[in-house]
């Protein structure tokens, strides 16, 4: 059995569906289907780039048109709500107000370090009207090419090709990227010290790798870099962990088998979930009300939808074998903390069990592995987290994760010429970067 879903055309499929040839006349070539567009080959290693010129023509075309603006009207110093402190975090290399934003501490640090005009803020003001324009510009290379691809499903479309085509995929992107960029919300942000424009640039570059992967589904490294995006988009911003059910919904509408082991891990986390929380491990779910509220909607939908997915891929009872011993493994695990070594035990044997029947499934598929993995990937991003207790061993003169509110007092900027800690937290980066 394939591992593709059969509903979700190949890359291959998709593009020689156009040519082909009408009865009694001579085959067509594949890269001579449509002028413009391109026709990935049949061979399931090589596949055409997803992005054409066109595409990258957007991305730099708006990229331009929105970092242009923005650098005519970027604040010249700093300005109000967490701006100083921001500022400071990055100059300092240290670690700014909870959840700490690691990776763009160390992003904003850098152009505090390479830009040797102006004040320290309007150097992070730089940084970030740089991610905010970055992300404008890959929103318009999602948009050129999702345009193309809208078009080709489109029949009275299908014919048109070449500068029209081309033209359409460029205005399109151009304008969704401008109307992001010059949104008030975006903008206000994108120009001051902040660290939302970052963040959604972050998660654009989520999206790219996504729509890669789902162009060819059998090149999976695309996915596991979305994944591992994701996790330092997490990094940037935490409210981005609810784009997770997003991408989880595209992966499952690319692959029916996927899909069904993904809902089936939220499935096993939410019944871990409780059973630590039980035991007063998860201190969030008990005294967040709304929160605990949003995990059993979740957790509920997800096992739910697992059962249809499961359904929708036609799973065998060996198959079925294998998600219960999944379940079993992790759920006794849990139920073992705090409790007899005999919980300990179960997990073992399940553990065992889900050996032998992946093994005895692995002819129908390795979905269960590559959602695994995906967990592993979307850790590694999330661990750029170790950077603040690394931070914090260096003193820096901003450490917001162990200041209160209240106690927090204003740290000036020294001048430019004023010598500063480089953080020790990379003994490479301090040789390259380090300065007077």
């Amino acid at each position: 059995m394939s591992n593709e879903n059969p509903k979700t055309p190949t890359p291959a499929k998709t593009a020689t569906a156009a040519s082909k040839p009408a009865p009694g006349s001579a085959p067509v070539p594949a890269s001579a289907s449509v002028p413009g567009k391109p026709t990935p080959p049949a061979l399931p290693g090589k596949v055409a780039p997803l992005f054409r010129k066109v595409d990258w023509l957007t991305f730099l075309v708006t990229f331009a048109g929105v970092m242009i603006g923005y650098f005519l009207t970027m604040a010249p110093e700093l300005t109000l709500e967490d701006s100083g402190e921001l500022a400071t975090g990055s100059f300092y290399a240290g670690i700014p107000h909870p959840p700490g934003y690691p990776v763009w501490t160390i992003y904003t640090w850098l152009w505090t370090v390479l830009v040797p005009i102006k004040n320290i803020a309007w150097r992070v003001a730089l940084g970030e009207a740089v991610g905010g324009a970055l992300a404008c510009g890959l929103l318009g290379l999602l948009v050129s090419r999702g345009s193309s691809l809208l078009m080709e499903g489109i029949e009275e479309l299908k014919a048109m090709a070449g500068k029209w085509e081309s033209g359409i995929c460029l205005c399109s992107g151009f304008v969704a990227g401008m109307l992001l960029g010059y949104n008030g919300f975006m903008w206000s942000q994108s120009v001051i010290v902040e660290v939302y424009a970052f963040s959604v640039a972050s998660f654009m570059i989520v999206l790219l790798c996504l729509l890669r992967w789902i162009y060819a589904p059998h090149q999976r490294r695309y996915l596991y870099w979305a994944l591992f995006f994701h996790g330092i988009s997490f990094t940037n911003h935490q409210t981005l962990i609810v784009a997770a059910m997003g991408l989880e919904v595209a992966i499952a509408a690319a692959n029916y088998r996927m899909g069904r082991y993904l809902f089936l891990g939220n499935s096993i986390i939410y019944l871990a979930g409780l059973i630590l929380k039980s035991k007063g491990m998860i201190g969030t779910l008990d005294q967040n009300p709304a929160v605990f509220t949003i995990f059993n909607v979740v957790g509920m939908a997800s096992i739910l939808t697992y059962f249809w997915f499961c359904y929708l891929s036609k799973e065998t009872f060996p198959e079925f074998c294998l998600d219960a011993a999944l379940t079993a493994t992790f759920v006794l695990a849990a139920t073992g903390i705090g409790n007899s070594a005999f919980f300990y035990i179960l997990a073992l044997a399940a553990a065992g069990a889900v050996v032998k029947f992946g093994y005895d499934t692995r002819k129908l598929g390795l979905e269960w592995i590559v959602v695994m993995n995906l967990g592993f990937f979307w850790i590694a991003g999330a661990l750029f987290y170790f950077y603040m207790p690394l931070a914090g061993m260096t003193n820096p003169l901003w450490n917001g994760a162990t200041r209160a509110p209240s106690k927090v007092s204003f740290t000036p900027l020294p001048a430019a010429n004023t010598k500063r800690p480089i953080p020790a937290t990379s003994s490479v980066i301090r040789g390259l970067f380090s300065r007077s």
